[in-house]
């Protein structure tokens, strides 16, 4: 398979571009977009841009026929010379809706995760959820706090459960964790004598800024009708870390013991997962061979890693991100994956089972809930 990048919008493709970069990303709100291309008509005079290309206008990319993100335009750079007309398009997927639109005012009690994302989502009609993981026990008191984006609001009350929100390429919102049950799709190898070589370069870079020896989490719970209780507390450690370094961190919506754990266990798992990250280059945009070859990369999978320059000897890592770029200064078409240690990031979710319903898989660990944006 071939990896022509399409962009759909107002029902017309484009597939003649001079340069793009599409991200996915699971620890970036919204996936961003950005292509290029000239317009000229036969006679070789500058082409007047379609109407319906407009900024909000919805838009999905494909690769071929497999569609990598599903979004809007944001914003879109017209350059006029007397010889040619370039036009130049960004945008993000449905999750700009959650990171550009105020959170309601609200309070919530004996609240669900269900509930609040719910609440949360329904406003910019976002009406597909799917749950990867166990849906949270009531939650005493919920409330957002004015200036606050509904994309803070979600990714509070999941990071206090240990799960994460990220959007799939057909714009379903998906809570859960990463699957490191599943094989790597995929062996990347950078040798000295180029035996094997499949990855055009790799960089690492390994760092101790965001990682902590011990992290603790001060929390305070409100209480109607009588004292709250402020003496909250959660504690994890590191012992991987080569020096001593705590951290206190005070969280008035960790409510009890068990939540306060969970962020400082959050937060000891972000310290590892940043200590140690390669930025992979490879040709075209599928994998070429293995257990995903023809499948287009994307985040979320596992690969083995062998790169004799940096000492890794066949080593799991997992996909966090990955980038298609098509460049004027190179020839051909390469992704750039950005890749973390196996099992560093969300550890230890407890998967839920799956629902039966007919018109969606039942794979164990997962189900899908839709409900009216109205409610």
């Amino acid at each position: 398979m071939s990896d022509v990048v399409r962009v759909l919008v107002g029902g017309t493709y484009h597939d003649q571009w001079d340069s793009y970069r599409l991200d996915s990303d699971l620890l970036t709100p919204a996936d961003d977009w950005h292509v290029t291309a000239s317009y000229r008509n036969e006679d070789g005079k500058p082409e007047t841009m379609p109407s319906f290309i407009q900024e909000g206008a919805p838009i999905k990319i494909m690769l071929d026929n497999d569609l990598i993100l599903d979004g809007r335009i944001d914003d879109i750079d017209e350059d006029v010379s007397k010889e040619n007309r370039t036009l130049e398009l960004w945008g993000r997927d449905h999750a700009s809706l959650l990171v550009d639109c105020s959170a309601p005012l609200l309070t919530m009690q004996q609240a669900t995760l269900d509930q609040i994302i719910k609440r949360a989502v329904a406003m910019v009609g976002i009406k597909t959820v799917r749950y990867d993981a166990k849906p949270a026990a009531p939650r005493q008191k919920v409330q957002t706090e004015p200036g606050q984006n509904i994309w803070e609001w979600l990714q509070s009350a999941c990071e206090a459960n240990l799960v994460w929100p990220w959007f799939t390429p057909d714009g379903v919102l998906v809570i859960g964790q990463p699957d490191y049950t599943t094989a790597p799709v995929a062996n990347v190898i950078l040798r000295f004598d180029g035996a094997g070589n499949n990855a055009l370069g790799i960089r690492r870079r390994r760092s101790l800024r965001k990682s902590y020896s011990e992290v603790t989490i001060l929390g305070q719970a409100s209480a109607e009708g009588e004292v709250g209780n402020h003496n909250i507390k959660g504690v994890a450690t590191d012992a991987t870390v080569p020096v001593y370094r705590p951290r206190v961190v005070i969280d008035g919506n960790c409510e009890n013991a068990q939540l306060a754990n969970h962020r400082a266990q959050k937060l000891i798992a972000d310290g590892r997962m940043s200590r140690d990250t390669l930025t992979i280059e490879v040709e075209g945009h599928r994998i070429r061979e293995g257990n995903g070859a023809g499948k287009p990369w994307a985040p979320g999978m596992r690969i083995n890693v062998q790169s004799e320059p940096h000492g890794i000897d066949n080593a799991v890592y997992f996909v966090i991100g990955r980038t298609f770029i098509r460049s004027r200064s190179r020839v051909a078409n390469y992704t750039e994956l950005r890749v973390i240690p196996d099992g560093t990031w969300l550890l230890d979710i407890p998967f839920v089972k799956a629902k039966r319903r007919s018109s969606y898989g039942t794979r164990k660990g997962q189900y899908t809930g839709e409900y009216d944006a109205a409610e």
